[in-house]
């Protein structure tokens, strides 16, 4: 996943990077990220309630149009039995100055979960609109729930200065077969502001929303908050 992570949240990245003399420079960075939120919803699904976690995610860089992204999560419920650990590895590559595509492979296990453990894999694309707009969309085959997920976003991400920056999100879902269902599932929102104390260290408080979409749906709105404390290797 690009840990939903990678995919579920924005948080802003500082990356830095190191050299290895093969044959070419190949840039490497790496990033760990903890934290704890008031309740993970994935996908639409209310998981758990305030939880704690833990991110190590690196980006290397292959050539000037690829790169390989991978990471590892855990997250835990503080107050309930809850846990999910998942692994991820992406592709991308860049097409044009505006455009770029991708490939993952995710795998998650949960315990205490209304989500099976699975493998998930998914393609992506993602485009530059202007230097705020970005339209992304995405499509995953999740084997535990033994359906499909879509998505469509747009995200608008703003620097006010060399340590303050602003990332809104926003997008509606669609199932099929998704854990028995299909149908639009919801519209969800993310906002998050981050900030540098360094170019090694930055935190970022967050807050999101989820709502069902589906009418004879008995999930409820959801709104929950959090707090991610970054550090660059």
């Amino acid at each position: 996943m690009k840990v939903q992570v990678l995919r579920l949240s924005c948080w802003w990245s500082l990356c830095i990077s190191a050299s290895a003399e093969i044959e070419n420079q190949i840039p490497l960075g790496i990033e760990a990220v903890t934290g704890f939120r008031s309740g993970y919803i994935h996908r639409g699904f209310d998981l758990a309630d305030t939880s704690l976690e833990f991110q190590f995610a690196g980006e290397l860089t292959l050539s000037n149009e690829s790169s390989i992204h991978f990471g590892l999560s855990h997250l835990a419920e503080s107050t309930g039995n809850f846990s999910e650990t998942a692994g991820y590895l992406e592709l991308d590559r860049k097409f044009t100055n505006r455009l770029y595509a991708g490939v993952s492979v995710t795998y998650r296990d949960r315990n205490h979960s209304i989500l099976d453990s699975g493998l998930d894999l998914g393609i992506f694309t993602s485009f530059t609109i202007n230097d705020d707009w970005e339209w992304r969309n995405e499509f995953n085959y999740d084997f535990g729930a033994s359906g499909s997920y879509l998505t469509s976003e747009v995200i608008w991400s703003k620097a006010f200065s060399d340590k303050v920056y602003l990332s809104i999100a926003g997008g509606v879902s669609y199932l099929a077969s998704y854990e028995n269902r299909t149908g639009l599932n919801d519209l969800y929102g993310r906002i998050s502001l981050n900030y540098a104390f360094s170019d090694q260290v930055a935190l970022s408080p967050f807050l999101g929303t989820s709502i069902p979409l589906d009418p004879e749906e008995t999930r409820r709105d959801f709104l929950y908050g959090g707090l991610w404390f970054q550090v660059i290797f």
